[in-house]
């Protein structure tokens, strides 16, 4: 696999020295609850790779708007969609890449800070995962967009003390749940985590909509009703996406026939996975096998 660090078209950078921080932060005693030591805006960031056998100093959120990549943190495995956000604590092995058909296009935080810290803490302990995904939002969508704008304008300390209030405000989003607001959309979410796990362990099957919506006791109707609204997309098709996915991997890292994955993933007729791996990855799964390095 090409790898790249960094210098992507389009992108956008904020990376602050330690001079400049400890400046910032004896003027504004209250940042010290959270604050960004790096952050920016990867936009197409085809291959990019990232990785730090020790950790680093600081946590790191990133999410992914577009595309795919995977992020390995700890020595687990994630695979990222748009709309899925991870994070990496502080002094905690990971690596993380986009992938190299569909290259993510990531707004990434580097930062600090007890309070801040103590939430992504919190997040990771409690869904025992660190990875999440955030299902549209305007609000949430108007904050990316100001924190874009204020990276296209610098560093003046206006505009640094932004973005440190939009920091804690997006991860506090990102973790905090709330018992009277927001007991509706948990449920809702709960549900579409049990879904989509079922998907991530059969895999290798042929669910029908029937059997995933009876798994979390709902109709097949109202199901894939619900699981649209939050995912943007239908059940089935974000079944098929995991079936694509996992035959990404086999393809990129096993020796395995393009008919042979097929069936790894549940899919016997070999031209139908062949239209199926096209459409969702933009290439056929022959020339991907043959691409991978």
């Amino acid at each position: 696999m090409a790898k790249k660090k960094q210098g992507f078209a389009g992108q956008r950078i904020i990376d602050l020295s330690r001079d400049d921080i400890k400046e910032y932060l004896s003027k504004h005693p209250s940042s010290k609850n959270g604050y960004f030591t790096k952050t920016g805006f990867f936009p197409d960031a085809k291959f990019q790779f990232i990785e730090d056998f020790k950790g680093r100093e600081d946590y790191i959120l990133i999410y992914c708007i577009k595309g795919y990549g995977v992020a390995n943190i700890n020595y687990k495995t994630y695979h990222i969609s748009p709309g899925d956000f991870f994070l990496i604590p502080s002094e905690n092995a990971f690596s993380y890449y986009a992938d190299d058909v569909k290259p993510w296009s990531i707004f990434w935080f580097f930062f600090k800070g007890d309070a801040l810290e103590e939430i992504a803490d919190l997040y990771i302990k409690l869904n025992h995962t660190h990875k999440g995904y955030l299902p549209y939002n305007e609000e949430r969508i108007k904050l990316f967009n100001r924190i874009y704008q204020y990276l296209e304008q610098g560093y003046g300390r206006t505009n640094l003390t932004f973005m440190n209030m939009c920091l804690l405000n997006l991860v506090s989003s990102l973790v905090l749940v709330t018992d009277t607001k927001k007991k509706k959309e948990d449920k809702t979410q709960g549900i579409i985590n049990s879904s989509i796990q079922l998907m991530k362990e059969n895999c290798e099957k042929s669910l029908s909509l029937l059997e995933i919506a009876e798994s979390v006791s709902m109709s097949s109707s109202h199901f894939s009703l619900v699981f649209k609204k939050a995912t943007g997309i239908s059940p089935i098709n974000y079944f098929n996406i995991i079936k694509i996915q996992k035959a990404c991997d086999y393809l990129r890292f096993t020796d395995l026939l393009v008919k042979e994955v097929a069936f790894k993933v549940g899919i016997t007729d070999i031209h139908y996975f062949t239209r199926l791996f096209s459409k969702v990855m933009g290439i056929t799964p022959f020339k991907f096998k043959n691409a991978k390095t």
